[in-house]
C-alpha cells in the first residue's frame, strides 16, 4: 500500500512539472500532453480519492513553487497562488478518480469538462493576473494548434488534451486499443484540426503598418532618460521618423513612457504634436498623469491633436494610481478601427472580446513589465489576438515590444531587457469576420460543460440504484 501512495506521490509531482514546463519554455507546452498521465492510470486501476488528492496537493507545489520563485512575486502574492493553485489541482485530482474509471468515452469527456471549469473559475474568481493565468498559457508557442480558441477561449486547449489523456489511459489498462475511444479522439482531432485550417486559411481584406517603440527604465536596468532632450530623441523621435519612413501609419510606445505633470503639459504636448506633424503619424503614447495619479495613454492625430485618452482598467497587485472605468476607445485610421487598451487590461476578456465585437482591425497595447514576467505576459497576449481575430501591437517600456498577428503569431518582437532601445514595425493584416468568442465568451462552452458533468453524475446515480434495487 505505501509503494502505491508513493505513486501517487511521484504522479503528482511529475504532472505538476510537466504542466508548468511550457510557462517557462513554451515549446514544452506539449508536455501537458501527458502530464495527467500517470495518475489517470493509477486512478483506473486503484480508484482511490484520498490518494488522487495527495496527487493533487504535490502536483499544486510542484506546478506553483518553481513559477513563484522565477517569477520573485511578492511573498503575499506568492502564499495566495500557491494555495489558490493546489486546491484547483487538487480538484482536478479528485475529478480523474472519480469521473475517469466510470466508463472509457464518458469518463474522460467529464474529466476534460471539468478541467475546462475548473481553469476558467482559475483566472476568473481570482484575478491576480487574468487569464494570464491559465494553465493553457503556454500553448500559444504553436498557434497553429490552437486556433479553435475562437470559438472555446483558451480553456478549450485543456479540454482536448485531457481527454486524448483520458482515453490513452483506458487503453493502457485494459492493455489493448479500445476502438469506440480512439474513433472519438480522431473525432475531436480533426474537428480541432479542420477549425485550425480553415482560420489559418483565410486571406486578410487589408492591412496596415504599425510601428513600436520599447525601452527599458526601471529600478532593474536604466537606459537614458526619455524626459531629457537627448532621450527624447533617441527613444521616441529618431524611432518615429525612421517608422514614418518605411510607411508606418501608427506609433506607439510602452506604458508608463513619460511622466508628465500639469504645469508641464503643453511642453510636452507642443513636443508630440511637432512629431507627429512632421511625420504624418498618428502616436498613441502611454504616460503616467502625475497630477491626477493615473496611468493613462492619449491618442494624437497625425495634425498634432489629441483626440482621445484612457486610463488603465486593471491594475497589478500593489500597483499605484487610480483605476479607470473601463470606458475603452477606439480610432479611425484609413478606414480601419484602431483600439488601445495598457498592458494588464489585456487579461482580462470584458476588455478583449469589447474589442472584437467592435470587429476592431488593430489593438493598440502599450506594456510595462519586468524582468521574470515579461515571456510570460507575451505568451498570454497572443492567445488574445486570436480569440478575438485582431492585430496586437504593444510597445513595452520593459520588457518586449511585438507586433502580432489576428492568427496570434509573433511577427516580430524586441527584448528590450536583452538589446535595449529600439522598435518593430509590421505590416498588420486585417480580417472582418468576428469570432464566437467574442460574442458570447466562454458562456456556451461552460453551459456545455456543466450540463454534461450533470447528466454523467445523475446518470451514474440512477445506474447505482438500479443496480440496488435488482441486486445486479
Amino acid at each position: 500500500m505505501k509503494t502505491n501512495l508513493n505513486r501517487y506521490r511521484l504522479a503528482g509531482v511529475t504532472g505538476g512539472l510537466l504542466l508548468g514546463a511550457g510557462q517557462f519554455f513554451g515549446a514544452m507546452c506539449i508536455l501537458q500532453l501527458f502530464a495527467l498521465l500517470p495518475l489517470m492510470v493509477l486512478s483506473i486501476r486503484d480508484k482511490r480519492m484520498r490518494w488522487a488528492a495527495l496527487a493533487g496537493l504535490y502536483m499544486g507545489i510542484a506546478y506553483t513553487i518553481p513559477q513563484m520563485v522565477y517569477l520573485r512575486m511578492p511573498i503575499p502574492v506568492t502564499v495566495i497562488l500557491l494555495v489558490w493553485t493546489t486546491i484547483l489541482l487538487i480538484g482536478l485530482c479528485m475529478s480523474i478518480a472519480y469521473f475517469l474509471p466510470a466508463h472509457s468515452i464518458l469518463g474522460p469527456l467529464a474529466v476534460g469538462a471539468g478541467w475546462f471549469i475548473l481553469d476558467w473559475i482559475n483566472y476568473t474568481a481570482l484575478p491576480v493576473w487574468g487569464m494570464a493565468q491559465s494553465f493553457a498559457r503556454s500553448w500559444t508557442a504553436y498557434p497553429f494548434t490552437i486556433q479553435f480558441i475562437s470559438i472555446t477561449g483558451i480553456s478549450g486547449v485543456l479540454f482536448v488534451v485531457t481527454i486524448l489523456q483520458g482515453i490513452m489511459a483506458h487503453c493502457i489498462c485494459q492493455k489493448k486499443l479500445l476502438w469506440k475511444p480512439i474513433w472519438l479522439s480522431f473525432v475531436i482531432i480533426i474537428l480541432a484540426a479542420g477549425i485550425n485550417v480553415m482560420t489559418w486559411t483565410q486571406e486578410p481584406a487589408n492591412s496596415i503598418k504599425v510601428a513600436a517603440a520599447g525601452w527599458v527604465f526601471d529600478d532593474r536596468s536604466s537606459e537614458i532618460d526619455p524626459h531629457k532632450d537627448e532621450g527624447f530623441e533617441k527613444l521616441f523621435a529618431g524611432l518615429a521618423r525612421k517608422s514614418a519612413a518605411q510607411g508606418a501609419r501608427i506609433f506607439t510606445t510602452g506604458e508608463l513612457g513619460f511622466y508628465i505633470a500639469k504645469h508641464e503639459w503643453g511642453y510636452w504636448m507642443d513636443r508630440f504634436s511637432t512629431v507627429a506633424r512632421e511625420n504624418d503619424l498618428w502616436l498613441v503614447v502611454g504616460y503616467f498623469n502625475i497630477d491626477i495619479d493615473e496611468n493613462r495613454l492619449f491618442f494624437m492625430s497625425p495634425e498634432g491633436v489629441i483626440v482621445d485618452e484612457y486610463t488603465k482598467t486593471h491594475l497589478t497587485p500593489f500597483e499605484p494610481g487610480h483605476k479607470g472605468n473601463g470606458d475603452l476607445k477606439t480610432i479611425s485610421v484609413d478606414g480601419l478601427t484602431i483600439g488601445a487598451m495598457i498592458c494588464q487590461d489585456d487579461n482580462f476578456s470584458k476588455r478583449t472580446r469589447y474589442y472584437g465585437n467592435l470587429k476592431a482591425d488593430i489593438v493598440l497595447c502599450p506594456t510595462a513589465d519586468w524582468w521574470t514576467i515579461k515571456d510570460a505576459h507575451l505568451q498570454a497576449v497572443q492567445a488574445r489576438a486570436i480569440e478575438c481575430n485582431y492585430g496586437i501591437v504593444r510597445g513595452a517600456a520593459c520588457g518586449i515590444s511585438a507586433a502580432i498577428s489576428p492568427r496570434g503569431e509573433v511577427l516580430s518582437q524586441v527584448d528590450h531587457y536583452r538589446s535595449g532601445a529600439g522598435y518593430v514595425i509590421e505590416d498588420i493584416p486585417v480580417y472582418r469576420n468576428r469570432t464566437f468568442f467574442s460574442r458570447f465568451g466562454c458562456w456556451p462552452s461552460l453551459a456545455g460543460a456543466g450540463m454534461w458533468i450533470g447528466v454523467f453524475v445523475l446518470g451514474g446515480r440512477k445506474e447505482k440504484r438500479r443496480r440496488w434495487h435488482t441486486g445486479v
